[in-house]
């Protein structure tokens, strides 16, 4: 995958992440909107398409590779790294979500040697 795609799906995932119970809602705001204030029909339909190919991107790739449901627990990452209770744990809980959402951590054995490969 070309570098700007990577970044460009990167941002699809987080978008998908962080809005897929309200996208519908969006799309439908923003085509109305965009039909009320625009008689620019290339525009009109580069938006639609572009809503059409969010949609087949959460359907085609983010639902079957993309793992939300964090990987390991906070008491699984105070054992593993033999620390305390902390807010550091929760820090290093959200890095771990979002290379799980960026798609590149897959499996708990990745997110066990992402955690402990960090600099504490």
């Amino acid at each position: 995958m070309r570098e700007e795609n990577k970044d460009i799906s990167e941002e699809i995932n987080f978008f998908w992440y962080e809005n897929r119970d309200i996208a519908g809602h969006i799309f439908v705001l923003t085509l109305a909107d965009i039909y009320g204030t625009s008689e620019d029909d290339q525009f009109l339909d580069k938006i639609r398409l572009f809503i059409i190919y969010l949609q087949e991107y959460y359907f085609d790739f983010y639902t079957k590779n993309i793992i939300e449901k964090p990987l390991l627990s906070g008491k699984e990452i105070m054992e593993i790294l033999d620390l305390p209770q902390s807010p550091l744990i929760g820090r290093i809980k959200q890095q771990l979500l979002k290379k799980q959402i960026k798609g590149e951590i897959k499996t708990k054995d990745q997110a066990v040697s992402f955690i402990r490969s960090l600099k504490l």
